[in-house]
């Protein structure tokens, strides 16, 4: 999986270090057909993060928080996966 690292100089911007490029092309994608990401972006993201281990919590986090600068509106969903990402359990 390819990561890019993003550096952003502006204070008011938060400072996204490791944004995964596959789900972040998917979600622009998601975006330009619906306006928002679909279900199975958040279900796939979970799974590997969560069972196959494939992407850390901190980039995870990275990645949705460059994909809400995206979104015209957040979803409650995409809150709470945020949420369950910076739980350190």
């Amino acid at each position: 999986m390819q990561i890019t690292r993003i550096s952003l100089n502006q204070p008011s911007t938060p400072q996204f270090k490791a944004v995964n490029q596959k789900y972040f092309e998917w979600a622009k994608k998601d975006f330009s057909i619906g306006g928002s990401v679909s279900t199975e972006w958040m279900h796939r993201l979970r799974f590997d993060v969560f069972l196959f281990k494939e992407i850390s919590k901190k980039d995870a986090i990275d990645t949705v928080n460059a994909v809400k600068k995206h979104m015209n509106k957040t979803t409650e969903c995409l809150e709470d996966m945020l949420k369950l990402f910076k739980n350190p359990n």
